[in-house]
């Protein structure tokens, strides 16, 4: 073989494993971004069933067994989390919404192990219940009203990105 065609031979080694190498590369990113979009899509479904759960309780602690048709009855701003008797470590024992306010004192409570490709994944959940006013629902207000708005987060060390979702409860009283 001479020396033109042994430079051909190098150059065409060269191309070949350029090509493998960008191939390897593309497939690493591509399972990367489906890795990171399948714990997005876990970490979404966190967030969505903490905010049914909440939606799913009385409006508020003085609302749960009897209808009320003044605010003041409301809970105190400074008092909305889990009430006494409630236990922060059984949310399934929250009787209204502003209860899943203690997640900013607990976020170890809504902690969720994933097991897949071969490392495991935590989530934390935070929660945050604040009163809304509805001409300015993206900021909590410091007095009572007929609104309450939710905010959850969720992170996890394996995640590039905080999910966080939010939902207004309103209360209606119907004579």
């Amino acid at each position: 073989m001479n020396t033109g065609q042994m430079l051909i031979t190098i150059g065409a080694i060269f191309l070949l494993t350029m090509v493998i190498l960008t191939t390897n590369r593309g497939l690493v990113t591509t399972n990367a971004t489906m890795i990171d979009n399948r714990y997005g899509i876990l970490a979404t479904s966190l967030a969505t069933s903490m905010i049914e759960k909440a939606t799913g309780k009385a409006f508020d602690h003085n609302t749960d067994t009897t209808a009320i048709n003044d605010v003041n009855l409301l809970t105190n701003v400074s008092a909305l989390g889990i009430e006494i008797g409630e236990d922060r470590n059984y949310p399934e024992d929250f009787n209204d919404f502003d209860d899943y306010n203690c997640f900013i004192t607990n976020p170890k409570l809504d902690t969720v192990a994933f097991e897949g490709t071969n490392r495991k994944i935590i989530f934390k959940t935070f929660c945050r219940v604040d009163y809304i006013r509805t001409s300015n629902p993206n900021s909590a207000w410091n007095q009572k009203t007929w609104h309450k708005r939710m905010i959850v987060r969720v992170i996890s060390p394996e995640m590039t990105d905080t999910i966080k979702l939010s939902t207004i409860y309103s209360y209606w009283y119907f004579r």
